[in-house]
């Protein structure tokens, strides 16, 4: 089980002074059944005047805090000590049919928290192309974690990944990821997501990050310096199981979860509104270090 070190900063820069400002942060890392934070703290420059810890609809550990002293630079380091285990991927999973049955006719709580999931959300909205593209994978009566594999294979195969762009960008809509054919992690998961749920399967977003060492015993992957994004699918009776699309493979101990929900809007890490400001700069920087 490795042990992690992690330093996620963001910082702010802007042109005019910024007379007041409010923001959200899904920073605090939520608890997970294959991970345990040590350690964790959250330092905001200037000092916020006021701020809330919260849970929000997915149970994601969110904080909201005001900045009401005139400032030019705003910066947020979240650090931390995590260890991480990976899930067991199941040997045989049912039909997709009969779990997109099971998630549209819950059965249990487990089945009605994952339908939340099933539906389109604001940025992961499917339609027609997006449908035929994964019709290719969900052939009838295929197991749900064959068609999955094969499905997160052909993304990496037919799309081109691309570093993430600048933060406060509008996301595109999978219609346009598939057209284009490229896209950051966020893009490709929220691509990966509107497949599963055009055949009514549900998927969850996930926020975290992934640890890269990229030595020559370890294959370079897209991601490890900002933070990452990939997706689970639910399987009934079993639980999530978690798959990279930017990377073409399951999640293993190198993924560490921040938080979940149907897509990037609900788990932004960093958002807000401000009054002044004008134009602005932000740089991120994410190092995830193993500790021996």
């Amino acid at each position: 089980m490795p042990l992690y070190q992690i330093a996620h900063e963001t910082i702010y820069r802007y042109r005019q002074p910024v007379a007041v400002s409010h923001h959200l942060a899904h920073l605090l890392p939520r608890p997970s059944r294959r991970q345990h934070w040590f350690n964790h703290r959250l330092d905001i420059t200037p000092e916020p005047t006021a701020n809330q810890e919260r849970l929000d609809l997915f149970g994601n550990r969110a904080l909201a805090f005001d900045l009401e002293d005139e400032h030019e630079e705003f910066r947020v380091l979240a650090t931390g000590t995590v260890d991480v285990s990976a899930d067991t991927v199941p040997d045989h999973s049912p039909a997709w049919e009969e779990v997109a049955d099971r998630t549209f006719r819950p059965r249990d709580e487990a089945d009605w928290e994952a339908s939340a999931c099933a539906y389109p959300s604001p940025l992961v909205y499917g339609g027609p192309a997006i449908r035929q593209y994964a019709a290719a994978s969900f052939r009838p009566g295929r197991p749900l974690l064959t068609a999955t594999v094969e499905l997160i294979d052909r993304i990496a195969a037919d799309f081109t990944y691309v570093r993430p762009a600048v933060i406060g960008r509008s996301r595109p809509m999978p219609s346009e990821i598939l057209r284009l054919r490229r896209g950051d992690a966020v893009d490709l998961a929220h691509f990966a997501a509107a497949c599963f749920r055009s055949h009514r399967l549900a998927c969850r977003y996930l926020s975290g990050y992934l640890h890269n060492p990229a030595t020559e015993h370890a294959p370079t992957l897209h991601g490890g310096d900002a933070p990452h994004a990939w997706i689970a699918v639910y399987l009934p009776d079993h639980g999530w199981v978690e798959f990279d699309p930017a990377n073409r493979q399951p999640v293993d101990d190198r993924y560490i979860i921040l938080a979940w929900g149907r897509d990037f809007g609900d788990v932004s890490p960093l958002k807000g509104v401000c009054s002044g400001g004008g134009d602005y700069e932000v740089s991120v920087n994410v190092t995830v270090s193993e500790m021996t």
